[in-house]
């Protein structure tokens, strides 16, 4: 039997990059349905926020490994808030500067520099905890199991979790 390979770092950065991305305009849609009532539901983000929240959710990754033991999850929620405040600052700061950033909070009445808000506390705290809950902890879970091609033409053969298994005869 050959050993299952864990999910590389890139692998991982991808699939969080998505899952943010993907996040992030269904979170615009509705958030366009609540403000406009727009039954369209029109969602959108920038390609940025898919080095964004890759990185940040791989970082948040680490801390998550490294606390999971000596933290309880809502002060790690408070943790994982804290350091998404730092790093959406930190981006839209180094992207301002490029004329590139896509966000503007100014609207709000607790932005700051119109980079970061108040306003996103809660959503920036739940999305700590379900980032960890659901989608890290799952994440780490995934394995690479190795097809055997040597029996990819063979028309007993079936493939589950990326391994062939020869059916009974």
């Amino acid at each position: 039997m050959t050993e299952l390979q864990p999910i590389s770092t890139l692998g991982r950065l991808y699939i969080y990059a998505i899952h943010g991305y993907v996040t992030e305009v269904m979170f615009t849609a509705a958030w366009e349905f609540v403000v406009n009532f727009n039954w369209k539901f029109p969602g959108n983000t920038s390609v940025w926020s898919l080095v964004i929240y890759g990185l940040s959710t791989l970082i948040i990754e680490k801390m998550y490994i490294r606390l999971r033991d000596r933290v309880p999850l809502l002060l790690r929620a408070c943790i994982y808030m804290v350091w998404t405040y730092c790093w959406e600052f930190s981006t839209g700061y180094i992207l301002r500067h490029f004329d590139a950033c896509p966000w503007d909070y100014t609207p709000f009445e607790g932005d700051f520099m119109g980079l970061v808000t108040l306003e996103y506390a809660p959503l920036w705290f739940i999305g700590g905890i379900v980032g960890e809950q659901i989608v890290i902890k799952n994440t780490l879970r995934l394995h690479w199991a190795p097809v055997k091609h040597e029996n990819v033409l063979n028309a007993g053969a079936t493939e589950t979790n990326g391994d062939l298994k020869q059916k009974d005869q």
